[in-house]
């Protein structure tokens, strides 16, 4: 393969990773319906990031801590479906389907 190719497949690699960084951080994040919580979850659905606007501050702890606890299903919820990425399948090849769990 000469330079520019892999120049090419590199520069294809680093926005792939882009693609995959910004996929995830949509699909493991839930925000509760009134969108002053955000919450980010990992694999398997641990928490690890809860965001509040400015407005949240304003809630009572009831309100607040629904809207949180909102935030946290759909976050969990997201981390428990499936995802799917491409792969080159070689320098010819039609990408594949991979299903990651």
């Amino acid at each position: 393969m000469s330079n520019p190719q892999l120049i090419e497949e590199l520069r294809w690699q680093l926005k792939q990773i882009e693609e995959r960084k910004a996929e995830n951080q949509r699909l493991l994040s839930g925000t509760s319906p009134d969108r002053v919580v955000t919450v980010v979850a990992g694999p398997g659905g641990a928490i690890s990031e809860v965001r509040l606007a400015p407005e949240a501050m304003r809630f009572d702890a009831v309100t607040l801590g629904q809207a949180i606890t909102a935030a946290i299903r759909e976050a969990a919820s997201a981390s428990q479906q499936p995802r799917r990425r491409q792969v080159p399948g070689g320098d010819d090849e039609p990408y594949d389907t991979v299903f990651d769990v």
